[in-house]
Parts: structure tokens; sequence; C-alpha cells
């Protein structure tokens, strides 16, 4: 009989795993849980990738010195309508955290605002930062910009990160729309999960040694060159992400990887920003009605589904089976943790 690959965890389980390999990395016990949380709902909702794999890359930046485990990040209000955070050199979702309540508040008050944030790390779903702004009751729209390894459409070497960005909004009954996705054709960390796992891509994603578009992982990883979704329209994204983040927040650029790159990291300490709009001071006392009738048109319509509404039948799932843990990932983290 062969012996099972995988072990069943519970959710408190896996988000109890996290934060004993991040505390044991230098994490505090705020940033650990709020890590840990992050961990829990790529486990719980997908993509896997961004979960329990993802937790070394974590640790990485920590011991190598690249990033500060006990980050205490600050938040000031630059403009009526403006907070722009310090990360301290931690991540992101640690600073978005501290100016949670206070950006929720200007959003109501103003309409709009945002929080833009320096100094920071991320790694992850971005959706995990948008949804608590839903469940606010609020449309929000977040961007980061990451290590160069997309191609712009037509060249040959890398400018943009994949430069993720992520939409939520609140819907009348349900849970929130909300999705998020990659400015590359495949996110980074699933074409490492699929080079691990032993599989070829189901696109093209990237480029080979001889600048050709390639299904096969190790070759794109060997070459750190993805291709962009949609071609130019897909490079036009993370050009605005870029400016978005980047720019605007004062983070480092795609391209400037020398930092990076001595301490061996797998992300740079890029820009963030996330913009909250309160659709109750824009003047349609009918928002919801709207976004019902968008989402009722989609729903029953062939195949199709609301964006990012896959995630919700994975998370009911998880939340009554658990999440099935690669055994070879466990016994990664169990030494990662004995090493701490």
């Amino acid at each position: 009989m062969t012996a099972p690959s995988t072990k069943l965890l519970s959710l408190a389980e896996v988000r109890a795993l996290a934060k004993s390999v991040l505390v044991s990395a230098g994490m505090d016990a705020h940033g650990s849980d709020v890590i840990a949380d992050v961990i829990m709902r790529s486990e719980r909702d997908g993509p896997r990738s961004h979960g329990l794999r993802n937790l070394p890359v974590y640790v990485q930046s920590f011991t190598s010195g690249y990033a500060n485990a006990a980050a205490a990040p600050s938040v000031k209000r630059i403009a009526p309508g403006v907070l722009r955070g310090d990360g301290d050199n931690g991540y992101y979702q640690i600073a978005a955290r501290a100016a949670h309540t206070e950006l929720i508040a200007m959003a109501h008050q103003n309409g709009i605002a945002a929080f833009t944030c320096t100094n920071c790390h991320h790694l992850g779903a971005l959706r995990f930062d948008t949804e608590p702004l839903a469940e606010a009751g609020l449309v929000a729209i977040a961007v980061i910009n990451s290590l160069s390894s997309v191609v712009p459409h037509g060249g040959v070497r890398p400018v943009f990160g994949t430069n993720p960005m992520s939409f939520a909004c609140p819907r009348e009954n349900a849970a929130p729309v909300v999705w998020d996705q990659a400015s590359s054709t495949v996110a980074f960390l699933d074409i490492k999960m699929a080079a691990a796992e032993g599989h070829t891509l189901p696109r093209p994603a990237g480029l080979d040694s001889e600048g050709n578009p390639t299904k096969d992982a190790d070759a794109i990883l060997e070459t750190r060159s993805l291709l962009p979704f949609g071609a130019h329209k897909g490079a036009a994204i993370a050009f605005l992400v870029e400016v978005l983040g980047a720019a605007l927040a004062g983070g480092t650029l795609s391209v400037d990887n020398e930092l990076r790159d001595a301490h061996g990291a797998l992300n740079i300490k890029g820009g963030a920003t996330v913009i909250a709009i309160d659709p109750a001071r824009f003047g349609n006392a009918a928002f919801g009605d709207y976004i019902t009738r968008i989402c009722a048109e989609i729903e029953g319509n062939g195949d199709a589904r609301v964006p990012g509404d896959g995630r919700l039948k994975n998370r009911a799932s998880a939340e009554v089976d658990g999440v099935a843990v690669s055994l070879d990932v466990l016994a990664q983290l169990e030494t990662l943790t004995s090493q701490g």
C-alpha cells in the first residue's frame, strides 16, 4: 500500500503552524498573527502557492537580514484623504493593518481615501488587503509592484514585476466580490510550485534561454522572464501598477534588484497603494442594486462566474474539511521551526 503524500490539517492547525514558523524566525506576536492569517487564508481560498509553501520565503527574508522581523510600521495622514505608511522594512500587511481603521473612517468622511506605503515587502495574494475594506462597505482597489520578472510586450528582458492588482466591492446579502490577479500570464509563485511538483504550465507563460515562449516551469525559473497576460494590454497594466505602486509611494522600482540580489530574496521593497471608495457618498443610492444586477447577469450565463467567486467554494470546503498539505512541505516547515 502506498503511503499517503499529504496530511489533512484544519484551518486552525494551518494558522498555528504558520505562526510557529514565523515566531521561530523572529517575528513578534502581532506581526506573526497578521502573516499567519494571510497564510491560512491562502490555504483556505487559494492559491495554495501563497500558503504554507510560501513560509520558507518569509523565513529567508528574515534570516538573511533583508526584512525586519520585528517591524513597527508608522502611519501618518499627509492630506485630508491620504495616509502614508512606512513599513519599517517589514511586511506591508502589518502596515496596512495599522492604517485600516483610519482609512475606513477617511473614506466614509471624504467619499474617497488612499493609503500608500513604502519601505515594505509583500508576499501572498493581494485580495486579503482589499476584502476587509469591502466588508466595511467600501469599494477598494490595491496595487503593489514586485521584482522585475515580466518582459514588456516585444521586449527581451524583464522590466516589470508580476505587479498584482486587486479589486473588491460589497455585495448585498452575500460575500463581497473580490478578485486579484498578476500582470503576468501566471504568478511567479505558481510557476515555482509547478516546477516543484514536476508538471508543465497550461499555456506558455515565459521565455526559455533562447527567448522562445515556453510552458516549461524550470526553463522560466532559469531565465526569470515571464510574459504579461494579454500581450501589450497586460504590459500596460504592469506599467500602471509600477506608477501607482513604486512611483506614487516612493518604493523600489521593479528593475532595482541589487539589494534583493545581495540577500538572495524573492521580493523587493516595492511600493503599495490602496484606494478606498464609499459608494454611499457618490450619489447613487441604488449602487447595491447595480452590483446585484451585474452579478445576476453573469451567474447562470453558461459557465461564467463572478470574478473571484471560485474562492468561495474553496473556502466553504476548507472550513468544513480542512486542507491537504504535502508531507514534504510539512517536513520542511518542521525543520525551519527546529532551527528557530
